[in-house]
């Protein structure tokens, strides 16, 4: 396999895997994460904050495993890299307005408070993400 080949595979399996991981210690802790959602200060109406937390974790579970799969990879890419976006930008929110709270990304037992260590963990998804977006669109589109 060349090199061009493995590095859009390999940033597939990278922000797939984190999705996929994040998801599943997600999934059956709603109240969780509302909480953690409503900790970070956004002022988000609760009935968003409700469905987000029921929510968001089966999509982080759907899309983690699109990319893993290679389905839909233009729109996935794009999808991926606008939630991270969205998340890094929470984060940031979080630990420059100093709200000692816990970032909740994989789930309840994470407990830690977010700081600017979080944002680059979580941020480093952002990398792979980006160049699959790059790649999925500067490739040929598939012949029918």
């Amino acid at each position: 396999m060349s090199l061009a080949q493995s590095l859009p595979l390999a940033a597939r399996v990278v922000v797939g895997l984190v999705f996929v991981a994040a998801g599943i210690l997600k999934v059956g802790h709603p109240s969780d994460l509302g909480a953690a959602i409503v900790a970070f200060r956004l002022d988000l109406p609760s009935a968003f904050v409700g469905f987000a937390a029921i929510a968001l974790p089966l999509f982080e579970i759907v899309l983690g495993v699109y990319l893993l799969l290679g389905w839909q990879l233009r729109l996935v890419s794009i999808a991926a890299f606008a939630l991270l976006l969205i998340f890094i930008a929470a984060l940031v929110s979080v630990v420059v307005r100093g709200i000692p709270t816990s970032c909740g990304c994989f789930g309840p037992a994470e407990t830690d408070p977010v700081t600017w260590w979080t944002v680059a963990r979580d941020g480093a998804a952002i990398i792979p993400a980006a160049y699959l977006v790059w790649w999925s669109w500067r490739r040929a589109p598939a012949t029918p």
